[in-house]
């Protein structure tokens, strides 16, 4: 059964005949529709867009993509004033791939959510989208600096973000973007004797970022108390057997933490069929998967990674494939 949160477009909604759960009518806080329903046990949320208080604001965006499960969410935009595709991709770069202005794609998402390859034609993201609101905030770092902060979370506690950071900035460097990563607690940037590698305390972090001028990318190795203060997030996890086992010995319900997060297999030589297989029986989404690399040269494996989250550019492709959501080009 479904949950239904509604205002304008509830008429619209309810003439679909959507098997209903519970509904709630009118404007609300994110915050609200979340404390609604969070001991309930539904198949998908439908939430009327119209329905959410201050939306588009950018706070408000980033909110809704932390409060629910990702999969069972589905966002329906106003059908009489389409948002452009700039918008779209700032959604999916929040992880928010289940939206549609129509009908038939409504119906559709309640059967099949989709994955980033239905909506892969927005992931680029642009930051000075104005259908987007932006908070007035001065430590608004997403709004205020332009610049993407993009947060490097080790799921398994060994050192191989270092080496991962380090590759993001040499491929980003050989693209043209001006990068620094930041350590928080540690000493490990210094053995790859590398300029715009800083190692601070957590302390220092707030004031670190709101002094730091002239950078597009700024990559952090971030633990859950620094993920606010992040654009985006992303989490490592080696799938090999051993590390899998070692990590699941230590914290049982380590899966069902990374739900709906961003998780990336690295140092992984599993097949597609394998990821699928892996993702379905953790029940957690694999966001990307990339094989083991070497840090002594660029990758350019990691340019399709960058791409997918709005860091660089896509190259520019013709396709003649026709998606689910080909009515909002």
């Amino acid at each position: 059964m479904n949950i239904i949160v509604t205002n304008k477009y509830r008429d619209l909604i309810y003439g679909t005949n959507i098997e209903v759960l519970k509904e709630l009518n009118g404007v609300y806080k994110v915050s609200q529709i979340a404390n609604s329903f969070n001991s309930i046990f539904y198949k998908k949320i439908i939430i009327d867009a119209t329905a959410i208080q201050d939306f588009p604001k950018e706070s408000v965006l980033k909110e809704l993509s932390k409060s629910f499960d990702m999969d069972k969410l589905i966002l329906f935009l106003p059908p009489d004033n389409p948002p452009p595709k700039r918008f779209l991709s700032f959604l999916v770069s929040l992880n928010i791939y289940n939206f549609t202005d129509n009908i038939r794609g409504l119906l559709e998402l309640v059967q099949r959510s989709n994955t980033i390859d239905n909506v892969k034609e927005f992931s680029k993201v642009e930051k000075s989208d104005p259908s987007i609101v932006h908070d007035d905030k001065e430590d608004d770092i997403y709004s205020s600096s332009g610049r993407i902060v993009l947060g490097i979370s080790n799921i398994e506690n060994n050192s191989y973000s270092t080496k991962f950071v380090y590759m993001l900035k040499t491929e980003l460097d050989s693209l043209g973007k001006k990068v620094q990563c930041i350590e928080i607690d540690k000493k490990n940037f210094v053995y790859y004797r590398s300029d715009d590698m800083v190692s601070i305390g957590s302390n220092q972090i707030q004031s670190h970022l709101n002094n730091s001028f002239g950078y597009d990318v700024m990559l952090l190795e971030a633990d859950n108390r620094l993920e606010s203060i992040c654009d985006d997030v992303i989490y490592l996890l080696d799938p090999s057997l051993w590390e899998v086992n070692k990590l699941l010995f230590s914290d049982r319900l380590v899966f069902q933490k990374l739900k709906g997060k961003k998780v990336i297999f690295v140092n992984s030589l599993l097949s597609d069929q394998e990821v699928d297989l892996f993702a379905k029986e953790a029940n957690i989404s694999v966001y990307y998967n990339i094989p083991p690399l070497n840090d002594r040269k660029n990758n350019k494996e990691l340019d399709k990674l960058l791409t997918k989250l709005g860091i660089i550019s896509p190259v520019s492709e013709k396709s003649n494939k026709k998606g689910l959501f080909d009515f909002f080009k």
